[in-house]
């Protein structure tokens, strides 16, 4: 079922909850809120994204697109046909991952972000969440020469003197805490700020690890980075969803797109949008993933782990 409408006590609650950004950061982003799109038959949202090949990322024409773009445009032009409104879509950009978090959470109804986001128990205390729109697989990586490992026992011995790449400010952050936990002799961890930058550092070394998203290894692998994959350091527990301040009036008719028949994940258009974006191998792990969690599209999800 839906969740129920945002209360008041929603309300004071995000107005309550302090700014968690530096003095720059303070200017909140401002979308109109669904009720008063509603009674004017227009207004403005505004779509907060973190740059991601295959997610949100610029075409060679210079065009906005992406997996998690074209979901959202979906759901725009959903809502324009259901509500009988039109939406001025602002999109924008922020390539630090957790400053963008913080935007979305502070800012006012009508404030959307796509930037992989983990859906779990501790931030849905802080935001609201779409239905999940991806099962991911975080996947353990080394460099190509390191031999790979038949069980996670192993990483005591195999890791020792390496240094860890944790994406700062994720959630990956707790899978290299738990091999801190190991006690690896000489095991180092340097957090670092983005993909790109985990993935060149565990590519120039083979003494470097990192756990980091299924699609970003398999594009990098595509373009030649010599990186090896450790299933036995696979988790596929986690669903990213689209993220919205707590107690958004708009969260319900997030829920009601997803959920409208046999569900938009279980249409030809969401297949086509990751078969597009990031090919037909990545989309058929993520999916496989799916399919074997089958994770639930409404109510709590699990407290899984990743970004």
């Amino acid at each position: 079922p839906a969740s129920p409408p945002a209360s008041s006590a929603d309300d004071d609650l995000r107005r309550a909850r302090p700014v968690l950004a530096a003095p720059s950061e303070v200017a909140v982003d401002q979308g109109d809120p669904l009720a008063q799109v509603r009674a004017s038959g227009q207004g403005r949202v505004v779509v907060v994204y973190v740059p991601s090949d295959g997610w949100a990322y610029r075409d060679g024409s210079g065009s906005l697109t992406g997996a998690t773009v074209e979901i959202l445009r979906d759901f725009f032009h959903w809502v324009e046909d259901r509500e009988g409104v039109e939406l001025e879509v602002n999109w924008a950009s922020d390539d630090d991952w957790t400053r963008f978090y913080r935007r979305v959470r502070n800012g006012s109804d009508g404030v959307f972000g796509i930037g992989n986001v983990t859906m779990t128990q501790a931030r849905r205390g802080e935001l609201d969440f779409s239905p999940p729109y991806l099962n991911n697989v975080a996947v353990l990586i080394t460099h190509a020469q390191v031999p790979e490992l038949a069980s996670m026992e192993e990483a005591t011995e195999a890791f020792q003197g390496f240094t860890a790449h944790p994406y700062r400010g994720t959630l990956h952050e707790e899978r290299v805490n738990a091999l801190r936990e190991r006690r690896i002799p000489g095991l180092r961890v340097l957090p670092l700020d983005s993909n790109d930058e985990i993935l060149e550092a565990v590519a120039s070394s083979p003494d470097r690890l990192a756990w980091i998203d299924v699609y970003a290894f398999w594009r990098a692998v595509e373009q030649g980075l010599p990186l090896r994959r450790h299933p036995a350091g696979d988790d596929d527990s986690e669903a990213f969803g689209i993220i919205l301040p707590r107690g958004s009036d708009w969260t319900q008719l997030l829920e009601a797109f997803f959920e409208e028949g046999e569900g938009y994940r279980n249409g030809e258009r969401y297949v086509e949008h990751l078969r597009t974006h990031l090919g037909a191998t990545v989309t058929d792990l993520l999916e496989e993933a799916r399919l074997a969690r089958e994770v639930p599209t409404q109510g709590a999800a699990a407290d899984p782990e990743g970004l």
